[in-house]
C-alpha cells in the first residue's frame, strides 16, 4: 500500500491510496489543518504536473493491474522505505487541449439528432393522412403501417423509449384497421402495463393507449356485427394495469 497527496491549483488536497487490487480516493480536505502539515517541507517529494497527465496517471492506475503493481514497486524503491509524503503538485497546462475527434463524433451526432427529428415530422404528417383513410381503405391502411414501421426504426436510432412505444401504438392503429384486433389489443396492453410501473409514467402515452382501446373495442363491435357474430365482451375488458 502506497498513499500520495495531489495538490491543486486552489490549495486543495486530495489523498489517493493505492493498493494491490484498486485504487481509492479516501479525502479531501483545505491545506489548513491538513495531513500535508505533519510532512515537514524536506520529507516532502513534490512532483509537478498538469491535470491532464495526473488523469490519465489515474485511469491507468484504475484500469491495469501490472502498471499499478509497477507504479508500486517504484514508489517504494523511490521513497527507500523511509517515512516520506509524496506530493503531486498541479499547475494549469501550457496549452488547452481539443479534441478534435470527439468533437467531429458530437457534431455529426446532433445533425443525425436535426434530421432524424426533421423525418419523424414529415412521417408523422404523412402517417396520419394515410391512417384517417385507412378507416375507409385497406390500402392506405396498408400503407400507414409501414410508414409507422419506418418511424420506429428511426426512433430505435434516437433510443427514446417513448418515442417507440409512440410508434408501436400508430401500427396498432394500422392493425386495427386491416382487423388484427388479437395483435393489436397485445402490443396497446403490452405498452399500457410497461408504461403504468414505470416510476414516473407518461400521461400522454397512458392516454393515447386509453383512446386506441377504446378505437379497438368500437371496431370489434362493428366487425362482429358484419360478419353477423354474438359480441364476444371478454376479449376486451377494461384497460387496466
Amino acid at each position: 500500500m502506497i498513499s500520495f497527496y495531489v495538490l491543486d491549483c486552489f490549495d486543495s488536497v486530495d489523498k489517493f491510496v493505492i493498493y494491490r487490487s484498486c485504487v481509492k480516493k479516501r479525502e479531501k480536505v483545505c491545506t489548513e489543518g491538513s495531513p500535508l502539515e505533519k510532512h515537514s517541507e524536506h520529507s516532502r517529494t513534490v512532483v509537478c504536473t498538469d491535470p491532464i497527465e495526473l488523469h490519465r496517471f489515474l485511469v491507468e492506475l484504475y484500469y491495469f493491474q501490472a502498471y499499478r503493481l509497477r507504479i508500486l514497486n517504484a514508489v517504494y524503491n523511490f521513497v527507500g522505505g523511509r517515512p516520506n509524503c509524496l506530493v503531486i503538485k498541479l499547475h494549469s497546462p501550457g496549452k488547452q487541449p481539443l479534441d478534435y475527434k470527439w468533437g467531429e463524433r458530437a457534431n455529426r451526432m446532433i445533425w443525425e439528432r436535426i434530421e432524424t427529428d426533421e423525418m419523424m415530422s414529415w412521417l408523422s404528417t404523412l402517417g396520419g393522412a394515410f391512417s384517417a383513410l385507412g378507416d375507409y381503405k385497406l390500402d392506405c391502411a396498408n400503407i400507414a403501417g409501414r410508414i409507422s414501421i419506418q418511424q420506429m426504426k428511426f426512433a430505435m436510432r434516437v433510443g427514446e423509449p417513448s418515442l417507440i412505444a409512440r410508434c408501436k401504438l400508430y401500427l396498432a392503429i394500422a392493425m386495427i384497421q386491416r382487423y388484427n384486433f388479437a395483435g393489436a389489443k397485445q402490443m396497446v396492453v403490452q405498452i399500457y402495463r410497461t408504461e403504468k410501473h414505470q416510476y414516473e409514467p407518461d400521461t400522454r402515452l397512458l392516454k393515447m393507449c386509453l383512446g386506441i382501446w377504446a378505437k379497438l373495442k368500437y371496431e370489434y363491435e362493428l366487425y362482429q356485427k358484419r360478419l353477423n357474430r354474438p359480441k364476444e365482451h371478454s376479449h376486451f375488458k377494461i384497460l387496466g394495469c
